[in-house]
């Protein structure tokens, strides 16, 4: 459980609470501080006291659930990031070395440093922003290592759907049922959807409609790049 380094109170529900006696508004902080830290209900045997104390902790509840999926992104992202320092240093690390060649440098120190180069970008990458890399939502593709344009968010389920639409062309009178699919995707479905549209040539009319490309995942199929 996601604990906290603060624990906010709703200022209208504690204006209200502190109107009754003393005793009582003792009895709801400590019963929501509990709460907070121990994850433990208490049953405080008033109803109205009740009524704050539950409003309270669905507070509580609503941050405790924010702050997880932004550490859960931040930890997404840190992993996206390490792996393409980790399939970038080849062509310096040619460099380094006849660099190093040329001085009579040992190569072992070239290595050494870019070593060094990719742990701190790891390191610097486990305290992302969360808020920057919500706009980095740049992926490699698996088919072909298609770059998915930065502007395509694929957590943003109606924008990116409307992307895939004005690409895809295709539409058909299933739209509704393919959004309805759309929504079911994962975040690297949609993305991996989005980038084999990118590279769908030949007539429009000989592709399936929306609804079935989306239903059947049809970009899951393809080995190469598609020419319908």
């Amino acid at each position: 459980m996601k604990s906290f380094d603060r624990i906010p109170f709703l200022a209208n529900v504690l204006i209200v609470t502190c109107s009754r006696p003393n005793a009582e508004v003792g009895k709801l902080v400590k019963a929501v501080v509990t709460y907070a830290t121990e994850g433990v209900k208490t049953d405080l045997d008033d109803l109205r006291l009740q009524a704050y104390y539950d409003l309270l902790i669905q507070d509580i509840d609503s941050m405790r659930t924010a702050a997880e999926a932004k550490s859960k992104k931040c930890s997404e992202s840190a992993k996206c990031r390490a792996a393409r320092n980790a399939s970038s240093p080849a062509i310096p690390a040619r460099k380094a070395n006849a660099a190093n060649a040329s001085t009579g440098k040992p190569i072992a120190i070239a290595e050494t440093a870019m070593t060094s180069s990719i742990a701190d970008t790891a390191n610097a990458a486990d305290n992302c922003d969360v808020s920057k890399d919500s706009n980095e939502v740049t992926h490699l593709v698996e088919s072909n290592s298609t770059v998915v344009s930065s502007d395509f968010n694929a957590s943003d389920v109606t924008s990116s759907f409307d992307r895939l639409k004005v690409i895809y062309k295709k539409i058909g009178d299933n739209e509704s049922q393919a959004l309805g699919v759309w929504q079911q995707l994962s975040d690297s479905e949609r993305t991996a959807a989005f980038a084999h549209t990118q590279r769908l040539q030949g007539d429009p009319n000989s592709r399936s409609y929306l609804y079935v490309y989306l239903r059947d995942k049809e970009w899951t199929k393809a080995t190469s790049p598609v020419t319908q």
